[in-house]
């Protein structure tokens, strides 16, 4: 598998070479090496068949508009996924910040009913494990499906401290149900 990707890689990397030295006739080859690659990463992070067909015909569009940015040291298919990821996460912005105007974030979490929804689902125990913070960040993002940036002007977080509490606590929480 790991070789499977770095073969992947490598023959990315050479075709996006080519285009970038001006054989544009190479598009064809890459869509064809890598459309399922892309497409299946696309569909795992929209859940929506038409939202990442969407996606990634636009990164192969962008792939040629910014082709001059494209580093070949760096590799090819992370420049890819990078054009790839913003353009998903444009999409749910956009989606998001239409839904923001229909409904707002209320700003107190009722935690108790959070424990109720946990007890139901037979989660009560290892939630119980986690501070506010952490049971309002896990039922934004799972409950409400709110983005990250949505969550952090919430709960007065960055971004970035959202998503590392958000991984930790369901480490946690995995490590709890384990046991």
């Amino acid at each position: 598998m790991e070789n499977d990707r770095k073969k992947l890689n490598a023959s990315i990397n050479k075709i996006l070479k080519c285009i970038k030295n001006g054989d544009k006739n190479k598009m064809d080859e890459l869509f064809l090496k890598s459309f399922n690659h892309f497409y299946a990463y696309a569909l795992y992070r929209t859940y929506n068949k038409t939202k990442a067909e969407d996606a990634v015909m636009g990164m192969y569009e962008n792939v040629l508009k910014y082709i001059d940015s494209f580093d070949p040291d760096k590799g090819g298919a992370g420049w890819m996924f990078k054009i790839l990821n913003s353009l998903i996460y444009k999409s749910k912005y956009a989606e998001n910040n239409q839904k923001s105007h229909e409904q707002t974030i209320t700003e107190d979490i009722d935690i108790p009913k959070l424990n109720d929804v946990c007890e139901t689902i037979g989660l009560k125990d290892a939630f119980s494990t986690l501070c506010d913070i952490d049971k309002k960040i896990i039922y934004l993002y799972y409950f409400e499906q709110r983005t990250l940036n949505e969550i952090a002007d919430t709960v007065k977080l960055s971004v970035s401290a959202v998503h590392k509490r958000l991984k930790q606590s369901l480490k946690s929480l995995k490590k709890f149900l384990q046991e």
